[in-house]
């Protein structure tokens, strides 16, 4: 329906970045004036917020003053390793595998070796049972190993030389033997140093198919199984004794490249296939192997086109339960390192969204991740580096060790309607809630064409206290500015989009609302 003389548009952002949705939005406001931006073209270095707001995300810091063995160190490994003993009091060390050592601090960012001589660049994996920390390696030459915060040594009880394990049913799970790719191990009951005795053993998972097993997570008392790279499918082990436990075949053709690609988010378990493709196992139980159940639907084609599968045994990632999101660490094409990472806030899945809202982050690359309990007691993504650091996210000022964050977001092409009608752009404006007084820059682009811009100035210079009463008034961070700006021109065109950029060090961002106010410029004439 055409529009009718000159009126303002409420623009409310109502998805997440998409690549496979087109360039073009065909929405038409209500009659209140309201419309919903259904995608977003761009969402770089964006977490959002409930009413859709699109926030710059929060910054990292480092970990460590002094490089892990040096400036051009892997960290390939970070793991919370918490022991509870018997005195009632837990001690925690985090542990980094860097290069060829392993080290570990107390809580302090001071890092000392624990072990020395690991094949660098290989892809570690840590789990905690019986109080020792228990290390696999996918490197043939690094053998099981153990620690308790005292004595690192080889694992005891000849185990398997497995890549990775988990704790599951009381017993220790062990798979990536290079010799037997398809064996699954468990250790004796409560005792991971027992791997030959009476109640220990192995369960072969459809050998000889192709595939490895490239995965295995505990999850509501069932081990799941995980083979790939090639022809891929997923298995479920029942049963809490030897004499009980059976496996039955859960899905075929979707393949996990390594174990650091299987997470936990909400009440289910999430795993990125060989292919990049991203889904759940809820998702896949209730819809099974088809395009729109991945819940990685919306970027489809740039996972397709823009990353390096060939990489798909080091994605990494990690779920941030504290604020609903998942980190992806993903390989770009042409690149030999995770240089972007996919974030999925899966909150939205509870609101009756089909699928996450998916942004991403550009700012660092990072080789590892993993959830730490950091010194404040609060729980923070930590990352580990291709540079000998590790970085702590979640930090409230917006910088990543003193690097800007560029912060980029791009609607699709809106046609309020019928897109074969002309309009015309009169006036613009945004609502933000003003965390400070930098400056955002805003641009429109009408069918391809470059239309104008603006710089909004966010507004918050606090308040006076004199002035102010304290019952009502905000002192910095909380004001809502709806800015508005005059245009002589802002424009004629079919389909217009609106993107809204920062590179500013340390300067926060929340834009809530785009505001335009059009009016029809009657039918288009035909392109010559």
């Amino acid at each position: 329906m055409p529009l009718q003389g000159s009126r303002w548009i409420n623009h409310r952002f109502a998805g997440g970045w998409a690549t496979d949705y087109g360039l073009t939005a065909y929405e038409s406001p209500d009659q209140a004036g309201h419309i919903d931006i259904p995608f977003l073209r761009d969402a770089r270095n964006v977490v959002y917020e409930f009413d859709g707001g699109v926030r710059k995300i929060p910054g990292a810091n480092l970990l460590n003053s002094t490089v892990l063995v040096d400036a051009t160190t892997t960290v390939a490994g970070i793991y919370d390793y918490w022991r509870q003993g018997t005195t009632g009091s837990a001690t925690q060390r985090r542990v980094v595998h860097a290069g060829t050592t392993i080290q570990a601090d107390v809580a302090n960012g001071v890092f000392s070796n624990i072990a020395t001589g690991l094949v660098d660049a290989a892809i570690p994996h840590y789990s905690t049972f019986d109080d020792f920390l228990i290390i696999g390696s996918s490197a043939s030459a690094d053998v099981p190993r153990s620690w308790d915060q005292t004595t690192f040594q080889n694992l005891a009880g000849s185990p398997p030389r497995f890549s990775f394990s988990v704790s599951h049913q009381n017993r220790q799970w062990a798979a990536g033997v290079y010799t037997t790719p398809s064996r699954l191990y468990y250790s004796g009951n409560l005792d991971p140093e027992d791997w030959t005795g009476a109640t220990s053993g192995s369960i072969d998972i459809d050998p000889n198919d192709g595939d490895a097993i490239t995965a295995i997570i505990s999850h509501k008392n069932e081990l799941w199984v995980f083979k790939g790279p090639y022809r891929g499918s997923i298995h479920r082990i029942t049963g809490a004794s030897p004499a009980a436990f059976a496996r039955t075949t859960f899905a075929t053709g979707l393949a996990v490249g390594w174990i650091n690609s299987v997470f936990r988010f909400g009440d289910d378990i999430g795993f990125i296939t060989a292919y990049g493709t991203v889904h759940s196992l809820k998702v896949t139980a209730s819809f099974g192997d088809y395009n729109e159940s991945y819940l990685s639907y919306p970027i489809a084609s740039y996972i397709r086109d823009d990353l390096a599968l060939s990489r798909n045994q080091f994605f990494t990632s990690v779920n941030d339960p504290s604020n609903g999101r998942v980190w992806i660490g993903v390989t770009p094409s042409g690149q030999t390192t995770n240089t972007r990472h996919l974030l999925m806030d899966y909150r939205f899945l509870t609101k009756n969204e089909a699928y996450p809202r998916w942004s991403y982050f550009d700012t660092q690359s990072f080789a590892s991740l993993a959830w730490v309990r950091d010194s404040d007691s609060v729980g923070r993504v930590f990352a580990g580096s291709y540079t000998g650091r590790v970085f702590r996210h979640g930090q409230e000022n917006r910088t990543v060790n003193g690097t800007a964050i560029n912060y980029n977001v791009q609607t699709p092409a809106m046609t309020y309607g019928d897109e074969w009608l002309l309009k015309t752009l009169g006036d613009v404006g945004v609502s933000i809630q003003a965390l400070n007084n930098n400056n955002i820059s805003l641009s429109w682009t009408g069918d391809g064409l470059s239309l104008g811009s603006a710089t909004i100035t966010q507004g918050q210079t606090g308040s006076v206290f004199d002035t102010g009463l304290f019952g009502t008034a905000t002192f910095g961070g909380d004001s809502f500015q709806p800015r508005f700006f005059n245009l002589e021109n802002g424009g004629e065109f079919r389909a217009i989009s609106y993107t809204f950029s920062d590179s500013v060090n340390e300067s926060d961002i929340s834009i809530h609302r785009i505001l335009a106010k059009l009016s029809g410029s009657g039918e288009s004439q035909e392109n010559t």
